[in-house]
């Protein structure tokens, strides 16, 4: 052991190591932590009111208190641009601005009327969003919706990027982080989905799923703000609704915004799209005029590319394996029997009809904004390269290409 020991005191390495140690071992010791530089953000918002730009951080500011609850606010800054903005929410802060924790970016439909590339580039340049942040619009403003996030996880439980957790999951099936907008935003196609919340004042007839707060006063003439996140002052109640929308962008902007049928109808094609429920009305079944709701639990789709007289066709044949989950108005109780279960001609058809005529709307949709979300150029470009790079060369290009298919769906359901 004591020669072991004796080798070790003789190589030079071992005294540059004492006195690195000396050296850095203090200085790490005392210097002061991250956390009292810089301010850990968690959601990020960006509005435009008017002339101005409004940044707002939902931010976590360690302190040392008694219970295990992370203390949050929500600090803004107002500036003529988004780097002033930030810049100035930056001195309401008291540390620097660093957004490599942000989970979700929300904007308002204002700022959505303008290439939001253009302020999304500055945040990921300077202040390091991250990519796979959730991208989030609103009908308000981001700040508010911000404010009632904070009010349902302390009501609910429910923490904003769950809510839109749930939604990337269950209704856009797709990948809606500022990493998937950006690679629609710089493909050919120049367009994307991403989620939508809705914020409304009680009593709306939009409001299905909500939690309810006491609007926040504000102050919109103030430069540089800071707020609780749960503080109320009784004037009117709003709330955060899920209300299953999304937006289409278009090279950075605001297209449409799409409900949940028009959603449901863009992912017909999309196989990991289940659990929609599809209601049909006025059907004669057992001497009686029913509405039924069928739910969708299984999606086989084969799809076929080709050229026809030199034009683009796209074939879809969707195959649905549904299940009867309500019947409504039925004099009398009705059992989920075999009899009722089996889909008859009748209902076939109105299922048939009703699955077109939705998917009909949707492709309308997308080709008046040049939108392929379907990703129809690339089946083609991978199925039939040389005639669509001969075609898209001589008719605009791929941006025009979804203008010029024709599309044929064929459906077939049956029970599961």
């Amino acid at each position: 052991m004591k020669g072991k020991l004796k080798k070790i005191y003789k190589n030079p390495m071992f005294f540059i190591f004492i006195i690195i140690l000396i050296f850095y071992a203090p200085l790490a010791i005392y210097s002061p932590g991250e956390s009292r530089n810089r301010g850990v953000v968690t959601a990020v918002g960006i509005d435009k009111l008017g002339d101005e730009y409004e940044i707002s951080l939902l931010t976590f500011i360690p302190t040392i208190n008694q219970s295990f609850e992370e203390q949050k606010s929500i600090i803004s800054g107002k500036g003529e641009s988004v780097a002033q903005a930030v810049y100035r929410a930056q001195i309401a802060m008291g540390r620097k601005v660093g957004l490599f924790h942000a989970k979700t970016t929300i904007v308002n439909e204002e700022l959505l009327q303008e290439d939001v590339t253009q302020h999304l580039d500055y945040l990921s340049r300077v202040a390091s969003l991250p990519e796979n942040t959730v991208f989030v619009a609103t009908n308000k403003t981001a700040k508010e919706l911000l404010s009632l996030s904070q009010i349902s996880k302390s009501n609910t439980g429910l923490k904003l990027e769950q809510i839109v957790g749930f939604n990337a999951e269950n209704l856009y099936v797709t990948d809606t982080s500022l990493e998937a907008f950006y690679e629609g935003y710089y493909s050919d196609v120049k367009s994307s989905i991403i989620g939508y919340l809705c914020v409304e004042e009680e009593g709306s007839s939009n409001v299905f799923a909500s939690v309810e707060k006491a609007s926040m006063s504000e102050d919109r003439g103030s430069d540089m703000s800071q707020e609780g996140g749960g503080q109320q002052s009784g004037k009117k109640k709003e709330s955060l609704i899920n209300c299953g929308k999304s937006i289409l962008l278009k090279d950075g902007k605001m297209a449409e915004i799409l409900d949940v049928d028009m959603l449901n109808a863009v992912n017909l094609l999309n196989t990991k799209s289940l659990n929609q429920i599809i209601r049909i009305k006025d059907v004669e079944k057992n001497g009686q005029i029913l509405n039924l709701d069928y739910k969708v639990l299984d999606k086989q789709v084969i799809k076929t590319s080709k050229f026809e007289n030199g034009y683009p066709v796209f074939v879809a044949k969707v195959n649905l394996g549904i299940n009867l989950v309500e019947v409504e108005g039925a004099k009398e109780d009705v059992k989920f029997n075999t009899e009722l279960s089996d889909i008859n001609k009748e209902i076939e058809n109105k299922l048939n009809n009703q699955i077109k005529g939705n998917f009909s709307k949707a492709i309308d949709m997308l080709k008046k904004n040049n939108a392929d979300v379907l990703e129809i150029n690339r089946e083609f470009f991978t199925n039939n390269r040389g005639e669509y790079l001969n075609f898209i060369h001589a008719n605009g290009g791929a941006e025009n290409f979804l203008r010029h298919v024709t599309f044929k769906l064929i459906v077939s359901v049956e029970p599961d």
